[in-house]
């Protein structure tokens, strides 16, 4: 009962949350230029995260030039205590640049790739002697990675994009300096972003 009470209170922070968001988004296309050819940064929600988990992912991108930029993303796990299997995080900030490798006019989409590392906070499961022990070890560090991905832009500056990656922990348990299960991790998404 007290679990529901909490996952209600946190979806409703969640969807408050998703509202600004979009509120920012239609507040921004009505007061952009409309002669502007060259937006220089992106927002992004991945719905993936929403409907796996459910958790939230946002992301911000600069662009630096046609074929490169920088960004950030920052990403919240609501069910992190009953979805082990796909993310241990809880939370996670992720700071990255991205290459893109363009085949169209469209600055800043086609294919990328995209290193990144991360500050990440999270739980785990631990195995002794071959038998799955539950005890639910906090972990906090740096986790790094790359992913590959492509991106689509349509004329009004509305993006869709797909990527999958994996990342992978540094040093998180104190007793034997490792990580011991999950190490690593994936990074899969369906985002639908603004440029500005």
């Amino acid at each position: 009962m007290n679990n529901t009470r909490t996952f209600n209170r946190l979806f409703k922070r969640s969807s408050l949350l998703i509202a600004c968001l979009f509120f920012g988004l239609a507040y921004g296309q009505n007061t952009a230029s409309k002669d502007s050819l060259n937006p220089t940064y992106e927002l992004r929600l991945d719905i993936f995260q929403l409907v796996i988990l459910p958790g939230i992912e946002l992301s911000y991108e600069r662009f630096i030039d046609d074929l490169s930029s920088w960004g950030v993303t920052g990403f919240y796990n609501f069910d992190a205590k009953f979805y082990k299997g796909y993310r241990f995080e809880n939370f996670e900030i992720s700071p990255y640049y991205r290459v893109y490798f363009r085949q169209k006019k469209a600055q800043n989409s086609g294919l990328f790739v995209q290193p990144f590392l991360s500050l990440v906070k999270g739980e785990y499961d631990v195995y002794q002697n071959d038998y799955p022990f539950y005890s639910g070890n906090d972990f906090f560090g740096f986790a790094g990675g790359a992913l590959i991905g492509f991106k689509w832009i349509n004329q009004k500056r509305f993006s869709f994009e797909i990527h999958a990656g994996v990342g992978r922990y540094f040093k998180f348990d104190s007793e034997n300096d490792s990580f011991q299960e999950g190490t690593t991790y994936p990074r899969i998404s369906f985002a639908i972003g603004k440029r500005f």
